[in-house]
């Protein structure tokens, strides 16, 4: 892959499929995305304690800042029932060329949940509340899954405090048969609680080989779904599954270079929802990476990092 404008452009009756590559031992030592964050082992930067530091913004939101404030800045949002330790491969990567910051959404990790949220709108809010503390923008965006969704909002309230947008793994006009999946998981996850739905969600997110040769990263993640209050996700959750009705067709008013990401295998953010944000987007680039299910950051982060800084700048 090239960088900048040489990114695949994918017109509505085409997708790009990037080829797989070898997994190299990227998580060989994850640890608990609740304490320490993972160590890469093909990556070098430098870990100072107070740069690695959780801070919390004046509402509670805890976060973290990385690298240097003169770079460009790029802010990293993670999906339901994940927290800021998602993005460890990414961070790794972007360091040394932009001022990273990453943050735990409202109640996951170790930001507490906010009474009364209904919508989208409130995560949102909580991102713009972040950046006006930090003195943040304009900055480039990337959500994964419903960091995607809180990405898209936040992209029509806040259009100026945007450089670019990236979509990863997410979801867009869902149609009936696409929301009936999420609409069952919210159900069970109410009657059942966390447990069947973490086990479901590893199935959902990784290949069967990817689990079969890294079960240090899937007990990790599986632990991270099931230290979520279930109250605080299903709230969550909820947004996730009625997040359409607040974002609509949004995606056509969206004016800053947009890079769209999925997996080919990803059965809820799929190639088809992907191509359906290109078709809208004005200035939209999608790659579809081949092999790949929904938790593509994590099952092949050289080659979703490689894409990212293609088009980050």
């Amino acid at each position: 892959m090239e960088h900048g404008s040489n990114l695949p452009q994918v017109e509505s009756n085409h997708r790009s499929l990037v080829p797989p590559c070898n997994l190299d031992d990227n998580w060989a030592h994850v640890e608990s995305f609740l304490t320490t964050a993972a160590r890469l082992t093909h990556y070098s930067r430098p870990t100072n304690g107070l740069r690695r530091m959780t801070r919390f913004s004046p509402d509670g939101t805890a976060y973290r800042l990385e690298g240097s404030a003169q770079l460009p800045p790029v802010v990293l949002c993670h999906g339901v029932g994940l927290d800021l330790h998602m993005w460890e491969a990414q961070v790794n990567a972007l360091w040394g060329r932009f001022h990273i910051l990453r943050y735990d959404m409202l109640g996951h990790g170790e930001t507490p949940a906010q009474p009364g949220v209904t919508g989208i709108g409130a995560f949102s809010q909580q991102l713009f509340n972040l950046l006006k503390y930090l003195e943040m923008g304009p900055v480039s965006l990337v959500g994964f899954s419903m960091g995607g969704v809180t990405a898209q909002h936040f992209a029509l309230q806040h259009p100026t405090l945007l450089r670019q947008l990236v979509l990863m793994n997410t979801v867009y006009r869902r149609t009936a048969d696409e929301l009936a999946g999420v609409r069952t998981r919210l159900e069970l996850t109410d009657k059942e609680g966390l447990t069947p739905i973490a086990d479901a969600a590893i199935r959902r997110w990784f290949e069967p080989t990817f689990v079969e040769k890294n079960p240090q990263i899937i007990a990790t993640i599986r632990r991270r779904l099931l230290s979520n209050d279930v109250g605080g996700y299903l709230t969550a959750y909820r947004v996730f599954v009625n997040a359409d009705d607040e974002i609509g067709d949004g995606l056509n008013q969206v004016t800053c270079p947009t890079l769209v990401l999925t997996g080919e295998l990803d059965s809820g953010s799929t190639p088809q929802i992907a191509q359906r944000m290109i078709t809208d987007l004005k200035t939209g680039q999608l790659i579809v990476f081949e092999g790949l299910r929904h938790m593509a950051p994590v099952e092949d982060p050289d080659r979703i990092n490689t894409a990212l800084l293609s088009f980050l700048k």
